[in-house]
């Protein structure tokens, strides 16, 4: 049996063609050839397919034949397939004669429903020698697992029609010269059994409907969570009945392919105490049989679980959502010292009688978001103009309420829970680099200081002492709150930490502190994990997006498979990587900065991630995802007016170890070009 790009003979072949709809005239022939490679003690067949160009028709191109192909004749029962057969015609026919291209084809071997339709392709984000990956499988498909064999391997269409998806292999892989394709497919093969050794293929489950409370704020059009949440729905075969205001983008028609139902309910910020009765009332309204409800919206949480309680369908505490919710509450609730303040007066007072020992402190709203109204006070003098910007966020946007309580100068991190049943399915941590308000930050371009993210690195390089501390102390707070289920993003920081941001050689990173400093001998407190605030909700800002592509982990489709206790499908998607994170990742925001004296904050550039992409290749091959946030000509409020926003952000990433990673996302964030008028 042939070994993959093995030289031997081809177990089976056969000749597709193509015709011109508007000429109807024969363009050219394809050849494909198939080897078999049976994966050794896992679950699929992989099949590699090498088509060829078989006659000379160069007056033709690639994107005529694409344009204007006819494939009716073929056979393909789903579109996908055919647009993967002419993703690997354009290669082979971009090649020239002589030339081809090479698919490799996945067969389950295992009887049973796909986890979700799009499960290869999301395991397959930046797979080294891979152009690209696209999935063959329907939503809940069923697979017989069976291998390919006999006359199946001579027909194309029914050969893509088992297969649960197609990668493409690259043509021209970076630093390898001029290759054969098939001499990348071992490389492939054995990348497979780091991505796929998990139960992607499972027992059948029935269809499930999920009811959404506040369904993506912003317009797919312009950013936002819509298209993680409904598009992983889609690939779960989950339906969604969205609760949320008139007029909302998922009412018309536009997006009505993505969810069951839309009701009306009116969203009031912060929610009144009878939100959570007319969230009972639309839900009954709605007729049909449901079988869970979330909220991705954190002032929501609480509310919608006290109607989830109501309608007997699965949900955590609202009583500690209502905690983990509430930057205050969660801070007495870790045992710290907190003062609950709801005016420029009551903080005063607060300082009056604390003194010098306030000092450096965190004044921050109970109810907020993306770092805005945030402040760090190293003296009475600081307390006065941080209030002042308080006093802009007071009202609908943040609430009255704000906390004070001590800054805690240790490493930031992010660490993020898949809990089942209390049970920690997938944990990770990613190091928040120093903010330009922290000790030892960097202040942006034009001096602006905050406590806006610059810089998260996937993942963390504290020491595994430390990660596990905040594993245990983490679990234990979400426990102890009756968090027991669901996707939870934590905000934290190391506390007497052993490790420090310095700067070598022009690399900011985490070293370790001098050996003497953590001695016990001279009193030096031991490292603890400092609680900063619950999200019950995957992280926003796209983050993610570096968790699917890191860890192959996507929160969303679990967040969802969660809330209608799907179980077993939660559990194998919680499943990372076998070998752990693919590469070092550095997910680069660019925050929004102007001079406020020379301009109206009118944003005068087009898409600043394009643009990088097209002047800079060299960056753009370490560069994952990325994506501008404004638009040209949009108004964009400063963050001195209290409110923070990115322009764009850049996932980008190597392979070659964290240093190098951290290296090309400080020459990204250097060559964003943008400008204000």
């Amino acid at each position: 049996m042939d070994s993959p790009g093995s030289a031997g003979k081809p177990q089976a072949g056969g000749c597709v063609q193509v015709s011109s709809r508007s000429q109807r005239v024969k363009l050219f022939d394809f050849v494909w050839v198939a080897y078999e490679n049976p994966s050794c003690g896992n679950p699929w067949q992989s099949i590699d397919v090498v088509f060829s160009v078989k006659t000379e028709q160069s007056s033709v191109s690639a994107d005529e034949l694409l344009n204007d192909s006819d494939l009716s004749s073929v056979g393909f029962v789903l579109p996908t397939a055919a647009e993967f057969f002419l993703q690997c015609v354009r290669v082979a026919i971009e090649k020239g004669r002589g030339g081809s291209s090479v698919a490799k084809l996945i067969v389950p071997l295992t009887a049973g429903q796909i986890v979700r339709g799009d499960i290869i392709p999301l395991r397959f984000i930046d797979c080294e020698f891979v152009e690209s990956c696209v999935s063959l499988a329907e939503p809940r498909g069923l697979y017989p697992g069976k291998p390919a064999r006999g006359q199946q391997m001579g027909d194309l269409a029914a050969l893509l029609g088992a297969s649960a998806a197609g990668l493409l292999l690259q043509k021209n892989p970076e630093g390898l010269g001029d290759v054969d394709a098939r001499s990348l497919s071992p490389f492939v093969e054995a990348d497979m059994e780091n991505r796929l050794s998990f139960p992607w293929i499972v027992e059948p489950t029935p269809r499930k409907t999920l009811v959404i409370v506040e369904g993506s704020r912003v317009h797919p059009d312009d950013g936002g969570t819509g298209p993680n949440i409904y598009l992983a729905a889609m690939a779960l075969g989950i339906d969604m009945v969205v609760l949320d205001k008139p007029g909302h983008w998922l009412e018309g028609p536009e997006y009505a392919h993505w969810r069951k139902d839309f009701i009306q309910l009116d969203l009031p910020q912060p929610p009144d105490a009878k939100f959570a009765e007319r969230v009972v009332k639309a839900v009954r309204s709605y007729g049909g049989e449901v079988d869970g409800i979330i909220t991705f919206c954190d002032s929501y949480q609480a509310a919608v679980a006290c109607a989830a309680r109501e309608l007997g369908l699965p949900t955590s505490s609202a009583e500690g959502l209502a905690i983990a919710t509430n930057k205050y509450e969660t801070s007495v609730f870790e045992g710290r010292t907190a003062h609950l303040v709801s005016s420029p007066q009551e903080a005063i007072r607060v300082a009056a009688v604390q003194g010098d020992s306030l000092y450096p402190c965190i004044i921050k709203p109970c109810n907020g978001w993306s770092s805005e109204g945030v402040f760090r006070i190293d003296s009475k003098s600081e307390l006065l103009p941080a209030l002042q910007s308080l006093a802009a966020l007071a009202g609908s946007r943040h609430g009255n309420d704000f906390v004070i309580e001590r800054y805690c100068s240790g490493p930031e991190v992010d660490a993020n829970f898949v809990l089942l049943d209390g049970e920690i399915l997938f944990f990770e941590v990613c190091d928040d680099f120093p903010k330009s308000a922290d000790v030892n930050g960097f202040a942006s371009p034009r001096g602006t200081q905050s406590f806006i993210e610059l810089d998260s690195v996937f993942p963390s390089r504290l020491p595994e002492s430390e990660i596990n501390l905040l594993k245990i102390c983490f679990h234990n707070t979400l426990l102890r709150l009756g968090l027991r289920s669901g996707i939870l993003h934590l905000e934290g920081r190391i506390d007497n930490s052993m490790v420090e941001y310095r700067d070598d050689n022009g690399v900011l990173d985490l070293h370790a502190k001098n050996a003497h400093a953590h001695d016990a001998h001279v009193g030096t407190p031991p490292p603890a994990a400092w609680l900063i605030e619950i999200n019950p909700r995957p992280p926003g800002m796209k983050g993610t997006q570096i968790i699917e592509s890191t860890w192959g982990v996507d929160y969303w489709g679990l967040g969802l498979l969660i809330a209608v206790a799907d179980k077993a499908r939660a559990r194998a998607l919680a499943r990372p990587f076998r070998n752990g994170p693919q590469y070092t990742c550095v997910m680069v925001f660019i925050p929004v900065d102007y001079d406020l004296a020379s301009c109206e904050g009118v944003f005068a550039s087009d898409d600043v991630c394009a643009e990088l992409l097209e002047r800079r290749p060299d960056l753009a091959r370490n560069i994952s995802r990325c994506g501008c946030l404004v638009k040209k000509g949009e108004r964009v409020a400063h963050p001195s007016r209290g409110v923070n926003s990115f322009l764009a952000y850049f996932n980008v990433f190597s392979r070659n170890g964290r240093r190098e990673a951290l290296r090309l996302a400080r020459e990204v964030r250097e060559e964003v070009r943008f400008s204000f008028v």
